[in-house]
């Protein structure tokens, strides 16, 4: 069974005042998350399908990282993911992203939101075939 992992990103700095050489780049912020988003799939596949096999819906990943590149906060606010398996998907999430590492650098401590839709591989061909058609 195959699925499809739709990624966007929005970008908060936790400083807006800070130098621009300061803050990661939209560039930077989006290679890592496309990096990792793998786990958010896997949580989507494991936690989320295997419970619910017609759960859609979407999480946005609020992570606070540090200069050091490591991840010292993480919230999930799941939307949409209602019933079985919903709430496994964003402690899942939750859990993987304390891990996930981004660059070292002279960065100030940094608040990104990450928002990923999920949604099955068919869910997802019938909305690009339904918009193909508008």
């Amino acid at each position: 069974m195959s699925h499809t992992l739709i990624l966007a990103l929005s970008l908060l700095s936790a400083s807006p005042a800070a130098p621009a050489d300061s803050i990661r780049t939209d560039a930077d912020i989006r290679a890592a998350a496309l990096r990792h988003a793998p786990d958010v799939r896997k949580c989507y596949e494991n936690e989320g399908l295997r419970r619910n096999p017609v759960l859609t819906g979407s999480v946005d990943v609020f992570l606070t990282i540090l200069p050091t590149g490591a991840v010292s906060k993480v919230d999930v606010k799941a939307k949409g993911l209602d019933g079985a398996g919903g709430a496994e998907v964003s402690r899942c999430v939750q859990t993987v992203a304390r891990n996930w590492k981004f660059d070292r650098g002279p960065y100030v401590v940094e608040t990104v939101i990450l928002p990923f839709n999920l949604l099955r591989e068919a869910a997802s061909t019938a909305r690009r075939a339904s918009s193909a058609q508008r």
